[in-house]
């Protein structure tokens, strides 16, 4: 099983990959970054939601299924209200849209974009839209109140966490650098089996849609 990553940057992609890998653990299973470039577990070229979408809308996507089975596109919905992803967190009556609500809105955005003669050839796309951050996803491994649930501030609340434990805080700023990496990693030791991260991915819709997605397989 060969995947394809598309993934807003280094951080992203090294949650995304672990989760693959231990999903499938025992499995041959490779997982090939494709944007951003990663080399030497760093990033290498622009990150970000805008040049997740840019690439999903370029006839590169094409290429990828050359040599891969199936593409994850990850992208987190904090800054979905920006004018050039335009899609608002609220509803015309201004009550918040439900996460099932903005994930598939979401998704479809990103699907109108992919060249028809991909989804006509039933190529495989798996979404894991993070509302609104990737790092909601990792505070079951904290939390066990209603915080393994929220979906916002989600970096402070790993970071309140994660410094009780010795560990390093991580900078919004800096996720590409050796401690925030380092961090990550420590993190992501508790994901250690395909149970362990189920377990976490029910406490988030966006999760739980990608790991229902991996189950289909």
């Amino acid at each position: 099983m060969k995947f394809a990553l598309i993934t807003e940057g280094v951080s992203e992609h090294r949650i995304i990959k672990h989760i693959i890998l231990k999903y499938f653990k025992g499995k041959e299973v490779e997982v090939n970054q494709i944007q951003p470039q990663i080399i030497n577990n760093k990033q290498d070229n622009n990150g970000g939601w805008n040049e997740v979408l840019k690439y999903c809308e370029s006839e590169k996507l094409l290429d990828i299924f050359i040599e891969n089975d199936f593409l994850v596109i990850q992208i987190d919905t904090d800054e979905s209200q920006n004018a050039a992803f335009n899609i608002s967190h609220a509803k015309q009556d201004n009550s918040l849209k439900t996460a099932d609500e903005l994930t598939h809105e979401v998704i479809k955005k990103i699907t109108d974009s992919i060249a028809p003669e991909l989804i006509a050839a039933n190529k495989i796309f798996l979404f894991a839209i993070c509302v609104h951050t990737i790092e909601c996803w990792l505070l079951p491994i904290y939390y066990r109140n209603n915080h393994k649930t929220d979906i916002k501030s989600c970096l402070f609340s790993v970071n309140a966490e994660i410094t009780k434990k010795n560990m390093n805080p991580i900078s919004p700023k800096d996720k590409n650098g050796y401690k925030a990496r380092k961090s990550y990693d420590n993190i992501l030791k508790n994901w250690n089996s395909k149970k362990s991260i189920t377990d976490s991915a029910k406490h988030n819709l966006g999760f739980k849609l990608f790991i229902d997605s991996l189950a289909n397989l």
